[in-house]
């Protein structure tokens, strides 16, 4: 039949089997994954016909990991190799994506009729369903923040990035995994009767009606899932029920963001190592980076997560202080992120005290927290499907208007010309007034001529006023030497043009003139 196969499973004699009876059949057996973390690639990068998926692969249970596959890809078909026929784990299994359920002492015939219906569905699927939505991909970025030592920020930084990934438009659910001293509800502001402890007996059966139940829709649109009111309950919070939760939540979210806290737990050791991303949020001071150092080599030690894929994220920087990230990265001898939070207390106090994240208002801040969840891979944008309602509503708002912003520079520009002629008309009547006041001065003198007047009118106007200046007297005949009352010194001057084309519509506005009164005194009779 030359169908496509794809196992998940560790264990040799499983995958020995499943092997044969492909050979037997016909089928291309194109790939097997050891880990449940290495399923959802496999599965984008070939693209089976049929996945056969043992329950016994780990770390992901396997009914979230089936979950997460038929929301991946509904276009498999998926069976599941289990060593019990129970019919609720069967009725469990349907539910979450799987077609058949096959024993794991299978026959090839058993295997074979399976593969089969499993094959034949997922090919009647395909053919009713045609064009680019044939593969639907999906699978959400699970994010571990953990503290160096406590009190460095890393719940307040995994609410802001939290938030930023809601605001981008992705599907996003913070969890509070410091489950003795979990602050997220104070931080939000939250008041929730539901928490993670009431998901402990549902483990390898959490529903997204389940989800609904427990978690707390804050208005910002972020879903949060609250650690025990009380923290001696988070030893019931075993590495079990740590994998299926952050199991389900990364099938049904685009981003999931988990606060580890300062102290490992078991459901936190889950986190790290079925976490995309894990980060350890430090101060820059020695005791913080050795902290990094410290619980980056435990992560190694508990074969968790290798250091070199711990990245240390940077709270409270300042120029003013003495480690700078260069510096952290030596002392840490970890990755430093790119972007870091600023030390900017005043800036938070609000936010935090009020439990209202939207108070954080410092640009500088904001753009910051922006930064790191970008870098970090919250804000990434979550499909690449077209905006629909009122965000492609603004978003063509906003391209209309930058287009009618670029129709309108030239008339900004004409308008702006004209304002600074208009002020070089008013300083041109400033200067001929003080040219007029200055000549009159001197005209009162007998030993000065005509000459003199307008050479000492001119010398009060600046190079680009001298040209086309007049100067002229009135009264005692044209000559300051004859004594009449009403003599006059009357200075023109016309305003230079800021813009030829824009100074020839102000016309004979641009002449300024000023007359000065020659005030004798009494000098002759």
């Amino acid at each position: 039949m030359n169908r496509r196969l794809l196992l998940g499973s560790a264990d040799d004699l499983t995958v020995q089997r499943v092997s044969s009876v492909a050979e037997e059949l016909g089928d291309e057996l194109v790939h097997v994954s050891a880990t449940s973390a290495e399923v959802a690639d496999a599965v984008a990068g070939f693209q089976p016909d049929v996945l056969i998926v043992s329950e016994t692969l780990g770390p992901i249970p396997v009914l979230d990991l089936i979950r997460q596959i038929a929301r991946q890809d509904p276009f498999v078909g998926i069976l599941l190799l289990s060593s019990t026929s129970d019919p609720e784990l069967f009725r469990v299994a349907m539910e979450a994506g799987a077609r058949s359920i096959a024993p794991l002492g299978f026959t090839i015939d058993d295997l074979g009729q399976r593969i089969e219906s499993a094959a034949a569905w997922a090919g009647l699927v395909r053919s009713h369903i045609a064009g680019d939505n044939a593969r639907v991909l999906g699978s959400g970025h699970v994010l571990a923040l953990a503290g160096s030592k406590g009190g460095v920020g890393t719940s307040t930084i995994a609410v802001h990035t939290a938030l930023e990934a809601a605001a981008a438009g992705r599907r996003a659910c913070l969890v509070d995994l410091d489950l003795q001293s979990g602050d997220l509800a104070t931080l939000l502001n939250i008041t929730h009767r539901r928490d993670i402890t009431d998901l402990i007996g549902l483990v390898g059966e959490i529903s997204a009606q389940t989800l609904d139940d427990v978690l707390f829709r804050h208005s910002s649109g972020l879903s949060v899932l609250l650690a025990p009111r009380e923290g001696e309950r988070g030893e019931e919070i075993t590495e079990a029920v740590g994998r299926a939760v952050i199991g389900a939540l990364k099938s049904r979210f685009d981003v999931v963001v988990l606060d580890l806290g300062s102290v490992l737990t078991p459901a936190g050791a889950s986190a790290v190592e079925i976490a995309d991303r894990a980060v350890l949020v430090a101060t820059p001071d020695v005791l913080s980076m050795r902290g990094c150092r410290r619980t980056a080599k435990l992560w190694e030690r508990l074969r968790l997560r290798p250091e070199k894929d711990v990245t240390v994220l940077l709270n409270r920087i300042s120029r003013g202080v003495e480690v700078q990230p260069d510096l952290a990265a030596r002392l840490a001898r970890l990755p430093i992120s790119e972007f870091g939070v600023p030390a900017a207390f005043r800036a938070f106090e609000a936010a935090a005290n009020t439990g209202e994240p939207q108070r954080l208002v410092d640009r500088d801040t904001r753009r910051a927290l922006a930064r790191v969840a970008e870098s970090l891979g919250a804000r990434q944008p979550a499909e690449p499907v077209a905006a629909t309602g009122r965000r492609a509503a603004r978003k063509r708002d906003a391209g209309q208007a930058a287009v009618e912003l670029m129709g309108l520079l030239p008339l900004i520009g004409i308008l702006l010309a004209c304002l600074v002629q208009g002020v070089m008309i008013g300083y041109s009547h400033v200067l001929a007034g003080q040219a007029a006041s200055a000549a009159a001065r001197v005209a009162v003198s007998p030993e000065y001529g005509f000459g003199d007047i307008e050479a000492r009118a001119r010398a009060e106007l600046p190079g680009a006023w001298q040209d086309g200046a007049q100067v002229t007297l009135g009264g005692g005949g044209g000559d300051p030497r004859w004594f009449d009352p009403d003599s006059e010194v009357t200075v023109q001057v016309t305003t230079p043009a800021f813009i030829p084309g824009v100074a020839a519509l102000f016309g004979d506005a641009l002449n300024a003139t000023s007359t000065a009164q020659m005030r004798f005194e009494g000098r002759w009779p």
